[in-house]
């Protein structure tokens, strides 16, 4: 209870302080205007920079290189017993792009990064090899298509993409189709988050209408922290981790479709999604698990159960319009066929104590029955999820804008056997959001906060998440960044395996 009720005051502290920098200067300035207005050229024939004339078709290189660190501000342990005190981050990153226009009609793009982190040169601390090839080394491929234009009215897109569905900037209930990089949750905006996935989008327009035919051969889900990194998402009673097999189904098995239809009209737009996938977050199969035989132990249940993921159907829709200097936001969608793993009490015996595995929610709790008998997961069952997003933003303070988003979500068919596992019935995310410019828009500050509330409520029970960030652009191309997260713990796993992972972090890149 002694860290909720330090967490508090400084909750309580950063919201004042972000309220003190929106300032009291009211604009007059409509939406359009503080969202600026974009010039579209009809030819790329006579483009010139710096007074000379640049051939819009030759190849364009270009990328970024940044340094950047993280500070851990408690000494604390992962669910593995790997130390993280003190400096916990110091990476070197290359960020490549490769573009090139072929006529007015045709383009391509080819991006990547890698990076290295110099910590785990010289630390002494006992890291998993997960931990090592997840954080200590990577390089991958991120958007990397074709687009070209097929008729007046028709153009592709082939290759690694990133399709964003929806309003909303802080929480996902449209927004499905790409999944997340989540081996740092919370550092970055989920604008930075999102994984490009392998697809192939037909677009086609006509008048304020766009209608998108997408078929996603690739089969990519959100990559989240390895085992024994403190953000390593599931634990048993103890608190120490429990690791289990994920099968993934393969690129090109049973593919996923989606179609959306989007209108943008004047003061308000409108978007409707269908899509046939493999929901991102996985469910725990115990079912190739044989509570009856007396020889099995925890570490045979650790490898018998296996994490999968459901075929599902999704549907929705969305919808913002304005009003003044204010932005309004409605998402809603429903998940058909979401399997769930369900907890009965069993009347055998078992020679061991069944272990507690957090809830990601899909992901549930096993419990002991102190009768002598055990509550284990042993069964599934299909359900329907549906989810309902509220939001609004305001512009009218000058060089700031202030946003609100509330999401709440239902599961149906709900009994006592998926209460045991540790899925909750309803449960709510909101978010604030907060972003000030300074210094004639040098320095931009940005505050965030999201509760987590296991009912359908605006607490923090669940668990918390708060981030201020400062970026600051030092000369044209460079920028200097730096902010703080700190993590809540509450009634939801994983927040409360998180609590003890507050940090600083700061970052410096170089665009060229």
């Amino acid at each position: 209870m002694r860290g909720v009720e330090l967490i508090r005051p400084v909750r309580l502290a950063s919201v004042a302080a972000c309220l003190l920098l929106a300032g009291s200067a009211w604009a007059d300035d409509s939406l359009g205007d503080v969202l600026g207005e974009f010039d579209s050229l009809d030819s790329y024939e006579d483009v010139e920079v710096g007074g000379e004339q640049v051939d819009p078709y030759a190849w364009d290189f270009g990328g970024s290189v940044s340094a950047s660190a993280a500070y851990n501000l408690k000494d604390h342990d992962s669910s593995t017993g790997t130390n993280y005190d003190g400096l916990s981050k110091a990476r070197l990153r290359l960020s490549l792009n490769l573009s090139k226009r072929f006529n007015d009609n045709w383009r391509m793009l080819l991006s990547g990064y890698a990076w290295h982190d110099l910590v785990y040169d010289y630390q002494d601390n006992d890291y998993s090899s997960d931990v090592l090839d997840v954080y200590e080394t990577d390089a991958q491929i991120q958007d990397s298509y074709v687009q070209g234009q097929l008729s007046e009215r028709w153009d592709v897109w082939l290759g690694r993409q990133v399709v964003v569905w929806g309003f909303a900037d802080n929480l996902r209930v449209l927004d499905v189709l790409n999944p997340l990089d989540n081996i740092e949750p919370a550092i970055a905006d989920i604008e930075d988050l999102r994984r490009p996935v392998g697809m192939l989008r037909l677009n086609h327009f006509r008048g304020p209408w766009t209608l998108s035919l997408i078929a996603i051969p690739e089969q990519r889900f959100s990559r989240n922290a390895p085992i024994g990194s403190d953000f390593y998402p599931i634990a048993d009673a103890n608190g120490d981790a429990l690791e289990f097999r994920e099968e993934q189904p393969d690129d090109f098995e049973d593919i996923n479709y989606a179609a959306s239809l989007v209108g943008r009209f004047t003061g308000w737009d409108l978007s409707l999604n269908v899509a046939r996938l493999w929901n991102d977050e996985p469910y725990l199969d115990p079912t190739a698990f044989d509570i009856t035989d007396p020889a099995n132990t925890p570490d045979s249940f650790n490898q018998a159960a296996v994490l999968r993921h459901s075929r599902v159907t999704f549907g929705g829709f969305g919808l913002q319009f304005t009003r003044g200097s204010w932005l309004f936001k409605q998402e809603a969608a429903i998940v058909d066929g979401l399997t769930l793993t369900r907890t009965e009490p069993v009347t055998v015996t078992v020679p061991f104590p069944a272990p507690v595995v957090g809830d990601l929610p899909i992901i549930g709790g096993m419990f002991p029955d102190f009768t002598g008998g055990a509550v284990i997961p042993n069964s599934l069952s299909e359900h329907q999820q549906t989810s309902l997003l509220l939001g609004a933003e305001y512009y009218g303070l000058a060089s700031t804008s202030i946003g609100v988003e509330i999401a709440a979500r239902r599961l149906h068919g709900f009994d006592e056997a998926l209460a045991a596992t540790g899925y909750l019935e309803e449960r709510t995310e909101s978010s604030l959001r907060v972003t000030r410019d300074f210094l004639r828009e040098k320095l931009r500050s940005t505050f965030v906060v999201i509760f987590f509330d296991s009912d359908l409520g605006l607490g923090e029970d669940g668990g918390a998440i708060y981030r201020l960030n400062l970026d600051y652009e030092l000369a044209e191309a460079l920028e200097l960044s730096g902010g703080a997260v700190v993590y809540e713990g509450g009634e939801q796993q994983p927040y409360d395996l998180w609590k003890d992972n507050d940090r600083l972090f700061t970052e410096i890149k170089w665009s060229f």
